[in-house]
């Protein structure tokens, strides 16, 4: 890198060059590329110092990680350096006058706490010894600094008491469109705010936060019934309450993406906020509701923009029959047992139910073109029924859930984990017409099936995307294989001109087909 930058100096480019063409350039690193090209001349410095204070996270110190600055024990030696690195940050841009201008720039801004969850204030910092270290302040005093973001749009907060003069902060900022609380404490406010997007989540395995529901005056506080756009509730002990709320304000008229969690025992009021938001075009349910319906039939008149659904089965005959739905996600995750507390037992539907729910997406108003299946356990069967019922699919995602056959002499008392990597190193396949050998569960197999014709695809596809459940990275790193695969898919269905295997993806460009591994960016062609 250097090199090149020495090179592009001495040629003078940085001068031929108009400033807009080597900002587009830079805007694809990331924030350490940029660190590292704003070094080199003052010219890329200048360039790259919007895009670098771009997006900013500040981490809050919290009382167990100021006493550790002042207690060390032996094994906190990391701990504490960190600590003391990040107050010093914190100190140098709250006390530097250029720092004005640079808040100027930022249009993100995250919040999130370090060490345990129990707010930093001012008379417990005098007692480690404020003339010591001038530098540690209160949490507060970060967001004394957010009125100052003239161009500030999204602010993200993590694990924060929200008090009242924390939302008089907020409140101050002269552009603040989108709102992501999460693990926060919300105290009433009076504060009202004209917010595009709000998010509030709440992990629902955690204990239920020891601070009491919503009021009716933070709810409309923090819900404009005017400039709401986006709305996210993934709080399993405070969603009804906010919902319940939120029908009380009337109707949100702009509301265009709804994502919830909602109890089973609530969903009437689910649909109650629904019937209010007639605008509404992308509506998920996240899990936890997948037994739960509402109790009364489900007027024509809710939702009639309804284009994109993301959730359980149970609902595919109520939302889309007569809507113009023609994005589905389905859910195929479910509770075993009504009276199981949440999360115990799950299990999967079996073909009969996904064949019933992909005919209830038939009665949408418009063809359905983009079909998400998560998990999703590949058989022949299970594909003909996408085919047949869905053959104007343009784009498929399959979450395929990897499960041993136990017809490959398979232990399956052995841990998940061996079970996999045993197949994944021994399962070479020597003889490509033996199909026992590709088992559907692998992506490997999955493609080798459908490259040799004993798996269908939808004639008019275009992108496949194919990832494992609930694995955070899908390696599919065997390119040589792939790359004899691809072109007889590409063959029997011309219509395709995607292939995404978790970090590979395979795109077409003419009669060409190039892969790209996603994560470490290596491009090549065929």
């Amino acid at each position: 890198m250097g090199q090149l930058f020495g090179s592009l100096q001495k040629s003078k480019y940085t001068v031929l060059l108009p400033p807009e063409l080597w900002h587009h350039c830079w805007s694809f690193l990331v924030v350490q590329d940029l660190l590292a090209v704003s070094s080199t001349c003052w010219s890329f410095r200048s360039i790259c110092k919007d895009l670098v204070f771009k997006h900013i996270t500040t981490t809050i110190p919290y009382k167990r990680t100021v006493r550790h600055i002042f207690q060390p024990r032996y094994e906190d030696t990391a701990r504490i350096g960190r600590a003391r690195r990040l107050l010093l940050r914190l100190h140098a841009f709250q006390s530097d006058s250029d720092a004005w201008e640079v808040l100027r720039l930022v249009e993100t801004w995250s919040i999130k706490a370090f060490g345990s969850p129990a707010p930093l204030y001012e008379g417990e910092i005098m007692q480690y010894g404020k003339t010591t270290f001038p530098f540690v302040q209160p949490s507060i005093s970060i967001f004394l600094t957010l009125p100052s973001c003239k161009n500030l749009r999204v602010l993200s907060i993590s694990d924060i008491h929200m008090e009242e003069e924390r939302w008089s902060a907020l409140v101050k900022i002269p552009r603040l469109e989108c709102l992501n609380m999460e693990r926060c404490n919300l105290s009433s406010t009076d504060k009202s705010m004209n917010l595009k997007v709000v998010s509030i989540t709440y992990e629902a395995h955690l204990d239920p936060p020891p601070v009491p529901p919503p009021t009716t005056q933070l709810i409309s506080s923090l819900f404009d019934i005017q400039h709401l756009e986006r709305l996210t509730l993934l709080d399993l002990t405070f969603s009804s309450s906010f919902l319940l709320g939120l029908v009380q304000l009337g109707q949100f008229e702009n509301l265009k993406h709804l994502s919830v969690i909602v109890p089973e025992t609530h969903m009437d009021t689910l649909f109650a906020f629904l019937s209010m938001t007639p605008s509404l075009t992308s509506l998920t349910i996240s899990n936890f509701s997948t037994m739960a319906k509402p109790s009364k039939p489900v007027l024509q008149s809710v939702i009639p923009n309804l284009v994109a659904y993301d959730g359980f089965p149970t609902l595919i005959s109520i939302l889309l029959p007569g809507r113009p739905v023609n994005a589905v996600c389905l859910r195929m995750n479910h509770r075993t047992d009504p009276q199981a507390s949440l999360g115990n037992p799950f299990g999967v539907y079996d073909n009969n139910v996904i064949c019933k729910a992909l005919d209830d997406c038939s009665a949408s108003a418009r063809v359905v073109h983009d079909l998400m299946l998560s998990p999703f356990h590949p058989t022949p069967d299970s594909m003909q029924d996408i085919v047949r019922i869905h053959p104007n699919l343009r784009h498929l995602r399959l979450d395929i859930l990897r499960t041993p056959n136990i017809n490959m002499s398979v232990d399956v008392d052995e841990p998940m984990s061996l079970i996999m990597d045993m197949l994944a190193d021994t399962m070479a396949v020597r003889d490509s017409d033996n199909f026992s050998r590709h088992p559907l569960f692998l992506i490997s197999g999955f493609l080798n099936w459908i490259a040799n014709g004993h798996l269908p695809l939808p004639a008019k596809l275009e992108t496949l995307h194919l990832h494992y459940y609930q694995r955070s990275v899908t390696v599919c790193g065997d390119v040589t294989r792939q790359r004899l695969l691809v072109p007889k898919i590409s063959a029997a269905y011309p219509a395709l001109r995607e292939i995404e295997m978790g970090t590979t993806r395979w795109w077409r460009e003419g009669d060409y087909w190039t892969h790209e591994v996603l994560r470490y960016r290596v491009i090549g062609h065929i």
